[in-house]
């Protein structure tokens, strides 16, 4: 029997990374003992972030969850410069006690062309997002990302996991010249691109002519070409889902920030509640404030969300995409190859009750 099979529905199967995990919580169920431990297999991660505010909103979260080691975190460029980006990582592992992570600077350009998110979206690096970031002791680590990445893999071949929440630039590099390195990976979680939806650029930046990219795969397409043909197992969480104009988007409420911040307790509890409430009040869509809209875009942590609890995702397709390259205008956009074998699975739905639910959960943590 195909466990990875055995949650088929109509509208998608859960992904081939999670379907053992399944089986052994269905085991424990059906044992009849309450007292029966759990049964639980802590999962390496390697975090490729471009340090935005949801990117540190999801390294947080990871922090947390003692299901989830982060053997390293890389750092790409993306709304924060990558030397920006690696000083904020720092400053927040200092924070939050995790000094035995390594972080690691990554490439400071694209693979090819120079499409850069606008630099009046940089965060400050002492408070980035509005969260207090005092000085650090720490250093980076003296391999280079793509140097830290072949390392994890090679060391954790078959029981890793690549969490890619920016510019996919530094994975792609890794890949490019060592393909083989792909068959190391159990998956890898891609967070951005819109499936059936308009892109989110141009609606947020009107300056760049683009209604069919995220911003992820706008900057560097070439490298997100080189992920989503990798042969690697990929998850896609794309815009469809977590951005404002999806079709019914997870989002933070205010609501749902002011219960966290109520619940909050220990550093990063503290953090966290400190993010969400900026986020929401400093958050814009359309000229309207986040606090007065149903709720504000949180990309990246949805996508982590999913990650580890698939439960959260109601639907899902598998395709086969590519990714265009070329102008600005066209440059990041997906496109559904609908005669080709899949090879990506993509959330399309989610259970906005049960992700508020669940992120509740680790206020207090």
């Amino acid at each position: 029997m195909d466990i990875n099979r055995l949650y088929a529905s109509g509208r998608g199967v859960i992904p081939r990374g999670w379907g053992v995990q399944i089986f052994l919580a269905m085991l424990i169920l059906l044992s009849g003992s309450c007292n029966q431990p759990t049964v639980r297999e802590v999962r390496n991660v390697i975090l490729d972030v471009d340090t935005s505010v949801d990117d540190i909103m999801s390294v947080l979260y990871l922090l947390q969850d003692s299901g989830i080691t982060i053997r390293a975190i890389t750092i790409s460029n993306g709304v924060a410069p990558a030397d920006s980006g690696l000083e904020i990582v720092l400053r927040l592992l200092d924070l939050t006690g995790h000094t035995d992570i390594p972080v690691a600077l990554g490439a400071l350009h694209p693979l090819k062309g120079n499409n850069a998110f606008p630099l009046q979206w940089q965060p400050s690096v002492s408070k980035p997002f509005g969260l207090n970031l005092p000085p650090h002791t720490l250093k980076a680590s003296n391999d280079s990302a793509g140097s830290i990445i072949i390392k994890m893999l090679e060391k954790y071949k078959g029981n890793i996991d690549i969490l890619a929440l920016g510019p996919m630039t530094n994975v792609a590099a890794v890949f490019q010249t060592n393909p083989s390195l792909t068959r190391n990976i159990n998956l890898i979680l891609v967070s951005d691109g819109a499936v059936y939806v308009e892109g989110g650029i141009y609606t947020e930046y009107p300056a760049v002519n683009n209604r069919v990219s995220g911003w992820n795969l706008w900057v560097d397409p070439l490298a997100a070409g080189v992920i989503f043909r990798s042969g690697a197992d990929v998850i896609l969480v794309p815009l469809d889902i977590t951005a404002m104009h999806g079709r019914d988007p997870l989002l933070l409420t205010h609501s749902l920030a002011e219960k966290y911040k109520a619940r909050a307790a220990g550093i990063i509890g503290k953090s966290m509640a400190d993010l969400m409430n900026n986020w929401v009040r400093s958050y814009h869509y359309m000229g309207l404030p986040g606090d007065s809209l149903k709720g504000v875009p949180i990309w990246d942590l949805v996508a982590c969300m999913v990650y580890r609890h698939p439960e959260i995702a109601l639907e899902w397709q598998e395709r086969n995409i590519r990714i265009r390259e070329g102008d600005v205008e066209v440059a990041g956009q997906i496109v559904v190859n609908s005669s080709d074998k899949p090879v990506t699975r993509i959330v399309m739905k989610g259970n906005q009750a049960l992700l508020d639910s669940l992120l509740l959960e680790t206020a207090g943590k």
